[in-house]
């Protein structure tokens, strides 16, 4: 595969990493057997549950440094060495894919080892209001990535990561989920 290619494959799988979270719940807390979860299987889910949580913050983080959030390192892959026009990727959220105040969060309760690790349900909102405003943002990316990809060897990717996009318009919190369930 072409280096070019490779690399929006790599993007295209840090975008679909930031929907893990999203995906657990769509996917699969909706069919876990109250039964299995007294049996003792409860430890697991949680910590599955707070793995994808993790993995999706940790995903948005490196979008941001991939938009320009922080100085580059040797090796990183960033939106201004593929001559992408980032304002006009961000579009309408401002000069950061993430906000200042949200990347030290992610940065103090999810990537490094602090007293405020956290994974409360705020923290659950929080990601979802971060994915919701993302999404326009990622498809104008997925565009961008698409016309970079000369050699065409991404197309299944960006096709899938796409969907996933697409897809995600839809999705709730576990909190929207639960009131929709007792309306019903």
């Amino acid at each position: 595969m072409e280096k070019r290619s490779a690399e929006i494959v790599t993007i295209c799988e840090s975008i679909d990493h930031c929907f893990s979270f999203a995906l657990w719940c769509e996917d699969f807390a909706p069919f876990v057997d109250p039964e299995d979860m007294q049996a003792g299987q409860d430890r697991a889910f949680h910590l599955v549950s707070d793995a994808t949580l993790l993995q999706s913050f940790l995903a948005l983080r490196k979008l941001d440094d991939f938009f320009g959030g922080v100085k580059p390192k040797t090796g990183d892959l960033t939106a201004t060495d593929f001559g992408i026009d980032v304002p006009g990727v961000l579009g309408d959220v401002g000069e950061k894919f993430l906000s200042k105040d949200e990347r030290e969060t992610v940065n103090k309760e999810v990537a490094h080892l602090t007293e405020s690790l956290s994974l409360e349900r705020e923290s659950e909102v929080g990601l979802h209001e971060i994915l919701k405003r993302s999404i326009p943002v990622l498809t104008r990316l997925i565009a961008e990535l698409r016309k970079l990809d000369t050699a065409q060897e991404a197309t299944q990717w960006l096709d899938r990561t796409s969907e996933l996009v697409e897809r995600a318009k839809n999705f709730k919190t576990p909190a929207e989920k639960y009131e929709e369930a007792q309306g019903e």
